[in-house]
C-alpha cells in the first residue's frame, strides 16, 4: 500500500486500503495464525521471523502498526522497540509475549509499546487491539479542533504537533491520545479508570498500571524539558490532571501550593476544589 506522506485518514479507509501490519514473530505456527486472521480483517500483513529480518522489514518501508514478539532471536523485541521509537515514533507497537509479569509488560509500556498481550490470547481480541491501535494512530477528521495552548506548551490537532517553548516533541499514537485527553479536559482531574477508557477503551484491570506508566513517557518529553512550566499535575489517590504550572526551583514555596490557589491569591485548595471526571 503507498501512502502519500502527511495523508490524513480514516481508519475505514485504512481498511479499504489494506492497512500494512508487520509481525514479528519467530514461532512460525504462530506467525501464521496472526497473518491468517488480519488478512481476513482487510489488512495486509508482512511476516518476519527474527528480530533483524524484522528490523530490515522496518526500514524497507514503515508498516501502519507491529505486531512484536519479546523472545526473538539475533535482535530480541525490547532492542526493537527503543530502535524503532529513535527514528518512528508515532508506529504503533503491539507486544504479544509469553512474559506476562507485571515487570515485563511495565517495561515493555515503559519503552514505548503501545499495547501488551499475554500468550495465550485470542485471535479476536488480537484483531481487535490491532484495529484500535490504527484507529489511535488514524487522523479522524471529524471537525476543526482549535490548537490549545497552555503556558509554553502548543499542541495543534490538525497538523499532529506538539511543541515545548518552541521545540518540536516526537510523541507515539497514545502518548498523543493521552495528552489530548487531558488537555481537553484541562484543569479537572481525570481518574485513571477515565482515562483507561478514553485512551484504551475498554475497563481497567484491578492494580493495571498501564496509565501511570503512559503519563511518566508523557512527562519525560513535555514536562522534563527546559521549559518553564509542568502540564502533567498527579492528584493524589485520584489520577491527573492538565494544567500548566511554573516549574519549581529551589527553596520555591510554589512547589506546596495549588497552581490555581496560586492565581486566586489563596492558600492551597482541598481535593474538593477540583472537578473529578469518574466514569
Amino acid at each position: 500500500m503507498h501512502r502519500a506522506p502527511g495523508r490524513r485518514r480514516s481508519i475505514a479507509l485504512m481498511a479499504e486500503d489494506h492497512a500494512h501490519i508487520l509481525v514479528v514473530e519467530d514461532d512460525e505456527s504462530i506467525s501464521e495464525a496472526i497473518a491468517f486472521h488480519l488478512s481476513k480483517a482487510g489488512m495486509r500483513v508482512t511476516a518476519a521471523l527474527d528480530g533483524a529480518e524484522g528490523l530490515r522489514a522496518l526500514r524497507g518501508g514503515p508498516p501502519d502498526a507491529m505486531v512484536l514478539d519479546l523472545m526473538l532471536p539475533n535482535v530480541d523485541g525490547w532492542q526493537i522497540i527503543r530502535d524503532v521509537r529513535e527514528w518512528a515514533p508515532q508506529l504503533p507497537i503491539l507486544v504479544v509475549s509469553a512474559r506476562t509479569s507485571e515487570h515485563d509488560r511495565v517495561e515493555a509500556l515503559r519503552l514505548g509499546a503501545d499495547d501488551v498481550i499475554g500468550k495465550p490470547f485470542s485471535m479476536r481480541e488480537l484483531v481487535a487491539r490491532v484495529g484500535a491501535a490504527l484507529r489511535r494512530s488514524a487522523v479522524v477528521q471529524a471537525g476543526p479542533r482549535a490548537p490549545i495552548v497552555e503556558g509554553e506548551l502548543a499542541i495543534d490537532a490538525q497538523r499532529l504537533s506538539v511543541t515545548v517553548a518552541g521545540r518540536p516533541v516526537a510523541l507515539t499514537p497514545l502518548e498523543w491520545k493521552l495528552l489530548w485527553v487531558l488537555a481537553e479536559s484541562a484543569a479537572r482531574v481525570l481518574t485513571r479508570d477515565v482515562i483507561f477508557q478514553r485512551v484504551w477503551g475498554g475497563e481497567r484491570g484491578h492494580g493495571d498500571r498501564s496509565v501511570d506508566v503512559l503519563v511518566r513517557r508523557l512527562r519525560r518529553k513535555i514536562d522534563e524539558t527546559a521549559g518553564a512550566y509542568t502540564y502533567v499535575q498527579t492528584q493524589h489517590g485520584v489520577g491527573y490532571r492538565f494544567e500548566a504550572t511554573p516549574r519549581a526551583m529551589p527553596g520555591d514555596r510554589r512547589a506546596t501550593e495549588a497552581p490555581a490557589a496560586a492565581r486566586d491569591g489563596g492558600g492551597a485548595r482541598p481535593l474538593g476544589g477540583w472537578a473529578v471526571a469518574r466514569p
